[in-house]
């Protein structure tokens, strides 16, 4: 994983995802979101991007996602962009919690749970999802 001031480039391996969590868990805490609330913010980057992994790359490694950190006044978001399979529409507000038994259909809920806005958006041949977390 590569990173270039608010910009952290990393292949859709699953491998990387470690040291993509360690490195958001310090641009919270330098924001000033609380232990908490960094843990949540970073818990739905992760999910994202490995959802992205897993669904849009089916898995395959050596294809390139790149997050861009965007500190504001108010709030943080997190943009991740990639260049794979358009996603489908975005989930409803809050999906359902799947059953307890369930394998997958937990990573929306915490997604939505954890960030304050979730947007999506195909430009051009890229996935663009950012999610908010309001400081």
């Amino acid at each position: 994983m590569a990173h270039a001031g608010t910009h952290l480039i990393l292949d859709s391996n699953p491998a990387e995802v470690p040291h993509l969590q360690a490195r958001l868990s310090t641009l919270c805490g330098e924001a000033g979101l609380d232990d908490l609330a960094g843990f949540q913010l970073t818990c739905a980057v992760v999910e994202a991007v490995n959802n992205c992994i897993e669904h849009t790359f089916r898995g395959e490694t050596g294809h390139q996602i790149t997050l861009r950190w965007i500190r504001q006044q108010d709030s943080v978001s997190v943009e991740i962009r990639d260049q794979g399979e358009p996603m489908p529409a975005l989930p409803a507000e809050s999906p359902e919690l799947p059953e307890p038994d369930a394998e997958s259909g937990r990573g929306w809920h915490i997604i939505y749970q954890w960030t304050d806005r979730v947007t999506y958006a195909r430009q051009g041949n890229e996935n663009v999802l950012t999610l908010t977390r309001r400081l």
